[in-house]
């Protein structure tokens, strides 16, 4: 069995940031990029650009069919064509536009967003600006502003909780945040929000003190830092809204009235809005067993062997490959895959190989899964083949963490098991893709009379003997005591 990280037994999970941290962003501009030329279900871009075109950076290569909105090009130079890559999103190779970078740099602009926009305006430049998820997810920012539910906070999420990746923190210290606090109170003006909140780990207090300053030279009082607890996974969003502002949620941030958006995505949504500015280049963190580990600006679409190039090649012959940060990635046997937007990294690590043991039923899984899983009971499922189990153990909500198989006593890779049986589920399970029907509306009965809540009640106090449940199991205790309430109104009437 092989391992990315093993856990120490410790509480803490170790950063091993030193390598780039205090490292200043070097820009490299590969000889080739390679953009998808189809969205994340694998369908063709709509307006596909034709090869021998020229393009500068920002020109439209295209449109995406899952969520309709432009790709734009990050190098200028010339279209080649179409050739056939792996994609990290889809899992299997597909078409990617190949662009000759005439390393001229030659950009062009979109309007930028008008004065005294309405909300409608900034959804449709977000929108038109094709602006996703920096930190990982890739998720189009235009859908969360997007939304009907109302929204009373913006987190910025400067956490970056996983080892390795100092992106964030260097972006946050060295880039001019004035355009990105610009956009933020754009947002809050247009879409009715009352504060927004920048966080960080409280160990990160230079990156911190250095937002404060600017903000408080920005003079708006709605915005403001937040210094949350240095533990793994303090950047998923549910970790980080449970930190800071003590919320839950079943499964969107929007339910409980609060926006995520990772740092590097809220400063490119500045450029959009101030200079019409796309997305052409990023900086990602490549570290571990590199010669030259670096900060690296890059356009997105170049080759990852080409940044490996760059940062001077592998200390190792032998190496374990990850798109990412060593918890949440997955191992790639190959080097000759293009980078894709939301990559925020590129981690090498020497391979750390251990002799698997039976379960002990430890529970050291279920216990620190940030999402209240059975990751164990999951994989013991998955291995029976017994995919609707999975299902029931609410697979679907799983995030990838990694946690499950850091804190594993026998070395079982029990993320790697999740991650194959969710695919599995979607593939096997009908109702895991099926949206769940609308409710029918309830033959009308008499109501039970309520019982007094008593005042410790109101205040949510645990009164002894209380046991403190997850959201999912509350939730299903509420629906079982009210199926229980019905069942015995019903009896009651004759029904």
């Amino acid at each position: 069995m092989e391992h990315f990280l093993s856990s120490d037994c410790c509480q803490h999970i170790p950063g091993f940031k030193g390598q780039t941290e205090h490292s200043q962003p070097v820009d490299f501009q590969p000889d080739y990029v390679y953009i998808p030329a189809v969205d994340n279900h694998g369908v063709p871009l709509g307006k596909m650009v034709a090869a021998g075109a020229e393009v500068k950076v920002g020109s439209a290569l295209g449109e995406r069919q899952d969520f309709c909105f432009p790709v734009y090009s990050p190098v200028s130079g010339q279209v080649v064509g179409l050739v056939k890559k792996k994609s990290t999103v889809v899992g299997r190779p597909v078409d990617f536009i190949q662009i000759k970078n005439d390393h001229k740099g030659e950009r062009v602009y979109l309007e930028p967003l008008k004065a005294n926009p309405t909300k409608a305006d900034v959804i449709a430049k977000l929108s038109e600006g094709g602006i996703i998820g920096l930190g990982g997810a890739g998720f189009p920012a235009f859908i969360k502003y997007n939304t009907k539910t109302p929204i009373d906070t913006i987190l910025i999420n400067a956490a970056e909780c996983e080892p390795f990746i100092t992106t964030d923190y260097v972006m946050g210290l060295s880039s001019d945040l004035k355009p990105m606090l610009k956009a933020i109170k754009i947002l809050l003006d247009t879409c009715s929000i009352e504060k927004c909140l920048i966080v960080s780990k409280e160990e990160k207090q230079e990156l911190l003190d250095r937002i404060q300053k600017e903000v408080s030279k920005f003079g708006d009082r709605r915005i403001a830092t937040l210094a949350i607890r240095s533990v793994y996974p303090a950047g998923y969003e549910r970790t980080m809204i449970s930190f800071a502002l003590h919320r839950e949620y079943q499964k969107l941030p929007s339910e409980c009235g609060v926006i995520v958006n990772n740092l590097q995505t809220m400063m490119a949504i500045g450029a959009l809005f101030e200079k019409g500015e796309t997305v052409g280049e990023k900086v990602i963190t490549v570290s571990g067993a590199v010669k030259k580990p670096s900060n690296v600006r890059v356009p997105y679409g170049a080759l990852i062997k080409d940044v490996i190039a760059f940062c001077g090649g592998y200390t190792l012959d032998n190496v374990v490959l990850l798109n990412g940060g060593p918890m949440c990635s997955e191992y790639l046997n190959d080097d000759d895959i293009p980078l894709l937007e939301q990559v925020d990294a590129i981690t090498v690590l020497k391979p750390n190989k251990f002799k698997e043991q039976p379960c002990l039923r430890c529970g050291a899984c279920t216990a620190h899964c940030p999402v209240n899983l059975q990751p164990c009971e999951i994989n013991f499922a998955a291995k029976r083949g017994d995919y609707e189990r999975c299902f029931d153990l609410s697979i679907m909500d799983c995030v990838s963490c990694g946690l499950c198989s850091y804190v594993c006593p026998s070395h079982i890779d029990v993320s790697a098991g999740v991650k194959q049986a969710k695919l599995m589920v979607t593939l096997k399970v009908p109702r895991a893709m099926r949206k769940p029907a609308p409710a029918k509306p309830a033959a009308p009965a008499t109501p039970a009379p309520a019982a007094p809540i008593k005042p410790e009640e109101k205040s949510g106090a645990l009164k002894s003997g209380d046991v403190c449940e997850g959201p999912a199991i509350k939730t299903a205790m509420a629906e079982q005591a009210e199926s229980r309430r019905i069942a015995g109104q019903d009896k009651k009437e004759g029904k």
